[in-house]
Parts: structure tokens; sequence; C-alpha cells
């Protein structure tokens, strides 16, 4: 029995000895002691991608540390400084360091992240492109209308989303997602199908015209989203399709703006039906204007344009609607490139006329001309508000301009330069527009306007 257990201790001090396969769990010694694609590096198993991300954070861990004031202007800048302290975001620009007064110069002057932020006679991005804040974790996608709260917020659609965007930069899902389907509820349960303009109703929550859901929606200040007329669906058997009539029996094609009357009914543009459509506060869906853009016997009109009597005129890609205190509907039409006026106590059933702008209405050429009336030129004009003195300010896309007209019609270009479509912040003179396509009065009589191809909110503080 001894020999028994001297041979078993004998055995066990051998297999210490000459044990090949005895590594803690995890370590190894070459490549072949991993498993799979995985190789040996520092006695552990891991990925390649692992080994190259821990050599890059070696090589910059042997690199110089830097912490010094290259421009003079007192601040240090550089991977060396201690935590905690304020650094240069420029230390080759001294006009750049933390505690500097942020001047119109189209640079981050006092090192937040941001660039003019309400500065005077400036115009800067409030929401898209930005890496500070947490911006960074929104990105923000053809946005196309805007509304201002005098709390200090405005809301912004882009493809899918419904956003609350704070003065100071910071960004908030109120409702949507990515995805592009049709869906009530709350917050990111929401689905939009390219939604556009939006209003305030009557009751504090906004209206929201969802395109390619062919609907009018109701969305609450907290986020919840509910349907008010027509069938809300993006499937192409639903589309294409017109209807009067109450709540989901009503149909739209591609409903763009919404604006609300005095009486509390709504007024929408049904783009692809060419009609101006009213709903009751019952959701009871009438149509007020146009009878489509569809040919016309000749003498009696062109293609897609004709004033006169509401129910015989005819629009070609009605674009934004205003409402005036005394229930007058103003239009922007964006291939006739005309702003239209429709008078509902004028005749049997009100009546249509061109407030200014002229084109050739078979091509959709319109052009760039300020002045009064026909006068006037436009081209492919869309969102539109009232200013303080009650004159309609403009966004018109195809000339990259934001234009005012005051109710006899008179045109004035304010802000950009027509041709020059590109994206420039800075000094209001200089600053410059890619697509204008909406607005939104701010405080103080700043503008905001989404440029849609920048991927922008913009701020002009005149």
């Amino acid at each position: 029995m001894a020999r028994v257990v001297l041979w078993i201790g004998v055995l066990a001090v051998l297999g210490q000895v000459f044990c090949c396969t005895c590594r803690e769990k995890g370590t190894c010694e070459k490549d072949t002691h991993c498993e799979g694609v995985l190789v040996c590096f520092d006695g552990k198993c891991i990925t390649l991608k692992e080994r190259k991300k821990i050599l890059e954070e070696r090589e910059e861990a042997a690199k110089p540390k830097v912490c010094r004031d290259e421009d003079g202007d007192g601040v240090r800048a550089g991977d060396g400084c201690p935590p905690g302290e304020l650094l240069d975001c420029n230390d080759a620009d001294n006009t750049m360091a933390p505690g500097k007064s942020e001047v119109c110069d189209g640079v981050d002057n006092n090192c937040d992240g941001r660039v003019n932020e309400g500065t005077k006679g400036c115009v800067q991005t409030l929401f898209g492109g930005a890496t500070w804040g947490n911006q960074k974790e929104h990105r923000l996608v053809n946005p196309t209308s805007v509304l201002y709260h005098q709390d200090g917020y405005l809301l912004l659609t882009d493809n899918h989303h419904l956003w609350k965007v704070h003065l100071d930069g910071a960004v908030e899902l109120l409702a949507g997602s990515h995805l592009s389907r049709f869906q009530n509820g709350s917050g990111g349960e929401v689905r939009f199908s390219y939604p556009q303009g939006l209003a305030w109703a009557t009751d504090g929550n906004v209206y929201v015209s969802d395109m390619k859901n062919n609907c009018i929606r109701k969305v609450t200040l907290s986020g919840t989203a509910s349907s008010v007329a027509g069938f809300c669906s993006n499937l192409t058997k639903y589309a294409g399709q017109f209807a009067d009539g109450q709540g989901e029996s009503a149909r739209f094609y591609g409903v763009v703006d919404v604006a609300v009357m005095p009486d509390g009914s709504l007024i929408v543009v049904d783009r692809i039906n060419a009609r101006i459509r009213k709903v009751t506060a019952d959701g009871t869906v009438t149509t007020i204007a146009g009878v489509g853009s569809v040919e016309v016997e000749e003498g009696t009109g062109q293609i897609g344009f004709l004033d006169g009597p509401a129910q015989e005129a005819r629009f070609n890609d009605p674009q934004s609607v205003l409402v005036d205190y005394q229930g007058n509907i103003y239009l922007s039409e964006s291939f006739n490139c005309r702003i239209r006026r429709i008078n509902p106590k004028k005749g049997e059933h009100g009546e249509v006329s061109t407030l200014c702008g002229e084109s050739d209405t078979n091509l959709g050429i319109g052009g760039f001309v300020d002045g009064v009336g026909q006068r006037a030129k436009f081209s492919f004009p869309h969102g539109m508000i009232w200013d303080e003195q009650g004159n309609i300010l403009i966004a018109d896309t195809g000339n990259a301009v934001i234009r005012r007209v005051t109710k006899s019609g008179a045109v004035r270009t304010l802000f950009g330069k027509a041709g020059e479509d590109k994206y420039v912040d800075g000094p209001i003179g200089a600053a410059r527009f890619q697509t204008p396509m909406d607005l939104a009065l701010g405080p103080n009589g700043s503008l905001f306007v989404v440029d849609t191809a920048a991927n922008r909110l913009r701020w002009i503080v005149p």
C-alpha cells in the first residue's frame, strides 16, 4: 500500500513538471494555443482587431505629451495638460480660448464647441452637423418644417422624426424613429412617413402633415400621437386617392402643410391632388378650392393654373399655407412659382387670385425679380410665416433666399443671394443658404430657417 501511495506522488510531481496543457484558462504562449481566428498576444488569446487597437494605444501613449501656450493668449493646449485645466480649442489662433467673447467671425471663440451662438447680426447652425453637446447622438436628415414655441424651443420635422430643439442646441426626440411606417403611440413607438408641415393646435399641441402616410396627425407636447383625418398608410395600394368624408373615410394624397382657421378648423394642402381641403372639428373633410392638376379645355386656362371661383381654380404643386385673422388663405405654389390667395367670403364658394409671382406654368420656370404683383418672380417657393408687421416671409427655395411679401404683393429679398445656393454661416450679409424650405419667427425678431439639402436648422439673429 505504501508503494502505491509513493508511486502516485511521483506521478503527480512528474505531471507538474512535464504537463504541457496545464496553462491557466485563457492564457497562451503561441497562436496555436488559441482557438479559431484568435491570436496570442501578451499571454492572452484575442482578436486581430483587439491587438491592433492595443498597439495603436501604446503607440499614442509613447508620443511626447504637450501642454503649452503657442499663441500667447494665456491659455495652454495639448494632451499633456493636467486634468480639469481649461484648454484652448485652437492654440494657433489667439481669437479662440476659454472665456473669450463669442463674435460673428465663423470660429468657436469661447471654445464651447459652438459657433456664433446667438450673436447679433449673425447666422448660425442650431442643429445639424454638430459634434458638441448631445447633438452628436442625433442625425438630422432632410429637415422640412419648423415651429417656434415661446418657452424657448422649436419643433422640427425630418424624414421620420419630430424633434424638439432648444435654443442652447440641446436636442430631444419628441416622436418617431428611423423607420418609415404608420403607428400611433408615444415617443419612439410613433411611426411617421416623411412628415412635413406643422401647426399649433388651439389646445397647445401640434398638428403634423404626415405626407406619405397621407393623413393629418396630432402630437402632444409629451410625444403622444393620434390620427385626425384621412386614412393613414404609406402602402402603395392606398396612394393616389381622393375622397371627401369624415375621419378615415376621407382620402388625401401627399399632404404637405396645415394651418388653423380662426374658428379652429384646419386648412390642408393636398399637394398631389392639387386641392385645398378643410377639416372641421368633428374630422369632416371637404374640398374648398381646386379640381386637380389635369388638362383643361382650350380657352379655359392652362394646365394646373387658373384663378377664379374656388371650385374651378387650378393649382400645381401647392406647398405651404397661411391663414390671416379674417380667414383669408395664402398659398405658396412651387411649380407655378406664385403666391396665391383664397378669399372664402367672395362669390358663392370663394375666389382664388394671384398675389404675386409669374411663370411659365407649362414648364414650371419662374425666376428672380423683386417687384410688385406679377412683376415679381420666384423659383419654387415653399414655407411661409407672418412677420411681426403682418407681412409674409417666404423661403424661396429655388433661388436660395428669404423674401418678404406685403399684403399688396410687393416682394423684397431679405437674406441670402440668388444663385449662390451653398451653406455659409457668419455675418448676415455674407451668409448663404442651400435650399431654404421653411421658416419660423423666433425671439427678438430672429428667424429660424430649415435648410434641407444642408441638413441643418439655421438661426438668423438681426
